[in-house]
């Protein structure tokens, strides 16, 4: 199947089917041409048949008319019979004779006549009396030769009325004979038909006085009538006939030549089937030339066909280069192969380089993404201290802010004692006690306030310590931090100086009896300092409140720090997994660049099936 489908034979097949079309062309042309020739050659042909078999028929029929109308004047003798006797020998006639309007009659010979015997009654008689000149009787068989018979007669006329009828009666076999030697081929034939279309001659007695319809349904008076000297194709007896009709001069009758077409058409259909044979053998005879010039000629086509195949279906060896010497269609197709193999194997150099940078890259992103995996895990830890330690933190500074708050109350309380303090005067000695046992009470409050400064501060400052270690992330815990070691601090020297003040007030109150006079003054004092005492202790519980919602800040914001750490460790996953996946298709797409020889080694041109190319004969 591939030799069937290569250029070569596609070429031989167009080039075959070509001149097999041609020659068929040419032998339809010819046996067109030739055979209108035959048919216009045997039109003429069985014309002139035609017209000489008439014109010996017509010449016949004029001579016994002749015959006839000569011893018309022998009805006048008193014996007409010798020169009845004489027309018979001279026109060839069987008899002659005279039937007179007396009903009596004259014949050349005896005749043994049926008793009472007309002669004015008979068709010769009736016919010849009624036209005029020497008339013809249809033919008819004679009973006792079982010949063809036809009668002449004339009538002899005194007048107008007819004295007598010359006849004479005469076999047909001369114009039988005649009809029957029409003969152009072995199946063809001819006939006398009278214009009702009756046959009058015929070889075949049988058809004679009989419808030439029985002959053929086609042979109709009116086509009889309108062939005249043109072929018309009939059907006879099962066989194609070419009709050619001749009016026999004379007579009310007419000659039909029947030419059989395959007959006459046989050398032509003989000269067709030998010019097909002859053209097989030519269109024949040219597929070989042609295979053979072909096979020639494309010898180069093959040698760069197998050569090509030897560098594509190699081992990728892209160095190979096809010789492409001469300026043809081959050597120009050599040429554009060895561009295309140059700018494939340009190509996959660069994809060879490029894959080999892709694979770099790749592994430098791994070994990034594996330190950055790990430092992510190291912050997520860290975050989680920190969360537990401001979760700590806050617990403490809740502790703290409600502490303030009472101290804030007790505060409160105090400055309202102040106030009411100047209506008491009075009373102030037995008091005193109450005074010292509060003054007491105040310090310890103060000792337990001056406690919780100092947790804070720690706290803060292991707070600081760890937004430290936490760099950049714990900066702004790291402020929040500072901000409540600040207040913790002066949260401390509030109460260091809320016990200045007690031990102050305790001392008075143990000198209080000595100084009595002066208490409305230091009462003034007092009432002061609680104030101010009640302004600091305020501004501790503001801060409190400040540092648990800094604080809850801070917790906000370290777990969204914990969330983005969860998904930076989610994303340098996927990125590590994306990497990994990168470097193996670099891997891949080194591995199949390097299954082609793409250096640049000396290149090699395909010598074993190397193009060698003939301008002379390619």
């Amino acid at each position: 199947m591939p030799a069937l489908n290569s250029l070569r034979a596609r070429l031989v097949a167009t080039t075959g089917a070509l001149v097999l079309l041609s020659l068929l062309a040419l032998v339809s042309y010819n046996h067109f041409a030739a055979r209108s020739s035959a048919l216009a050659d045997l039109g003429a042909q069985t014309r002139s048949l035609a017209h000489s078999h008439a014109a010996s028929i017509g010449d016949w029929v004029a001579s016994r008319r002749a015959v006839v109308q000569s011893f018309t004047g022998a009805v006048a003798d008193a014996d007409p019979v010798p020169r009845l006797a004489q027309a018979e020998q001279a026109g060839g006639f069987d008899t002659t004779y005279f039937g007179f309007a007396d009903k009596h009659t004259a014949f050349s010979k005896p005749q043994q006549l049926p008793e009472g015997y007309d002669p004015t009654g008979r068709p010769w008689y009736t016919q010849a009396a009624a036209g005029n000149g020497v008339v013809l009787t249809e033919p008819y068989v004679d009973a006792s030769t079982k010949k063809l018979v036809i009668t002449f007669a004339a009538a002899i006329r005194e007048g107008s009325s007819v004295k007598a009828v010359a006849a004479g009666d005469v076999f047909m076999d001369g114009v039988s004979k005649n009809i029957a030697s029409i003969r152009p081929t072995a199946s063809s034939f001819g006939f006398v038909v009278a214009k009702d279309g009756k046959v009058m001659v015929h070889e075949q007695v049988d058809r004679v006085l009989k419808p030439a319809t029985e002959l053929s349904a086609e042979l109709t008076p009116a086509l009889l009538a309108e062939a005249g000297s043109q072929l018309t194709e009939v059907n006879v007896a099962g066989r194609q006939m070419l009709l050619t009709t001749q009016t026999i001069e004379g007579t009310p009758w007419t000659l039909v030549v029947a030419l059989d077409k395959g007959e006459a058409l046989a050398g032509v259909s003989a000269m067709l089937w030998q010019s097909l044979l002859g053209s097989a053998a030519l269109a024949l005879v040219s597929v070989l030339a042609v295979g053979g010039l072909l096979a020639s000629r494309l010898k180069g086509l093959t040698t760069l066909r197998d050569a090509m195949r030897e560098v594509a279906e190699g081992d990728g060896d892209l160095t190979r280069r096809l010789k492409a010497d001469g300026n043809d269609e081959l050597a120009a197709i050599g040429r554009h192969f060895n561009q295309f193999v140059d700018k494939i194997q340009h190509t996959l150099s660069e994809i060879r380089a490029t894959s080999d940078s892709v694979r770099v890259a790749t592994e430098e992103i791994a070994t990034g993404n594996q330190d950055l995996s790990t430092r992510t895990e190291h912050t997520a830890s860290s975050l989680q201290e920190t969360a537990s330690s401001m979760s700590q933190m806050t617990s403490q500074v809740g502790h703290s802010a409600d502490t303030a708050r009472q101290a804030n109350q007790l505060a409160s309380s105090a400055a309202d004692a102040a106030r009411r303090g100047g209506d008491v005067v009075d009373q102030v000695v037995g008091s005193m006690d109450q005074i010292t046992q509060s003054s007491r009470k105040i310090a310890e409050i103060i000792g337990v306030i001056d406690g919780i400064a100092f947790q804070t501060n720690i706290l803060a400052l292991n707070a600081a310590v760890e937004a430290a270690r936490a760099g950049e992330q714990g900066r702004g815990f790291a402020v929040v931090a500072a901000e409540v070691r600040s207040l913790a601090q002066r949260s401390a020297t509030a109460a260091r100086e809320i016990k200045t003040l007690i031990d102050t007030s305790v001392t008075h109150v143990a000198t209080g009896a000595e100084q009595v006079n002066r208490t409305g003054t230091v009462m003034h004092d007092i009432v002061a300092s609680v104030r101010r005492v009640a302004d600091m202790i305020g501004e501790i519980a503001s801060a409190s409140e400040e540092q648990r919602d800094g604080i809850a800040q801070v917790n906000v914001a370290v777990a969204q720090l914990d969330s983005m750490t969860q998904q930076n460790a989610a994303l340098v996953e996927e990125s590590a997994a994306a990497a990994a996946s990168l470097k193996d298709q670099a891997a891949r797409l080194a591995t199949a660049v390097a299954a082609f020889r793409i250096g640049d080694d000396r290149m090699r041109s395909v010598s074993a099936t190397a193009i060698t190319h003939d301008t002379t004969t390619a």
